[in-house]
């Protein structure tokens, strides 16, 4: 039994250092947070941006190419859309997505102003 005691005693003494944890400077953990809100700032300005673009990535071929974008307000545009050779004008807004009309059709479908009256004065006789 004192033979057994003896050494554990010896193999706690050796071992007691490897076990030990290494000390944290104070330095060492500033920098460590002061990294972690470096990369995190970093994430929240990149998806800022890429939220901010006005249609994001766009393709150059398909079936639907954004010919032109208008913004009206923070979350409103009208957007000029060209879909089978034919150019459409959609509204887009959170309440949803409304076609306006087509770009070829607006000019059948507004009103042509009614010409412009011409007064006419009437001079009394004066007989």
């Amino acid at each position: 039994m004192k033979r057994a005691a003896a050494v554990f005693v010896s193999s706690a003494v050796v071992a007691g250092p490897a076990f030990a944890a290494p000390g944290v400077a104070m330095g060492d953990l500033t920098g460590v947070v002061l990294s972690l809100a470096l990369v995190v700032g970093f994430i929240f300005a990149a998806a800022w941006v890429v939220r901010r673009m006005p249609m994001g990535f766009t393709r150059a071929s398909g079936p639907l190419k954004v010919l032109a974008a208008l913004p009206l307000g923070p979350k409103e545009r009208l957007v000029l859309v060209e879909a089978r050779g034919e150019e459409l004008l959609i509204a887009v807004s959170p309440a949803g997505v409304f076609n306006v009309g087509g770009a070829n059709q607006r000019a059948h479908t507004l009103p042509l102003a009614p010409p412009a009256a011409t007064p006419t004065f009437v001079m009394p006789d004066p007989s």
